[in-house]
């Protein structure tokens, strides 16, 4: 596995364990969007497995 990929997953586990901790503490999460800063409420985070792509409830994807 390349640097870049080893990398690459390391990102994505510690972007998975932020949205599950915040979820969890009931913090939002700040994201990028749009050129805007938007805080998403912890009821609209969903947790799923590290390899999964996230979703806001209002179907837009966070990465």
């Amino acid at each position: 596995m390349s640097l870049v990929k080893k990398a690459e997953e390391a990102l994505k586990a510690a972007v998975a364990k932020v949205i599950e901790e915040n979820k969890r503490l009931g913090i939002p999460l700040v994201i990028w969007r749009n050129g805007k800063v938007v805080h998403v409420p912890p009821e609209e985070l969903e947790v799923r497995e590290p390899k999964a792509k996230y979703r806001i409830s209002g179907g837009k994807k966070v990465r």
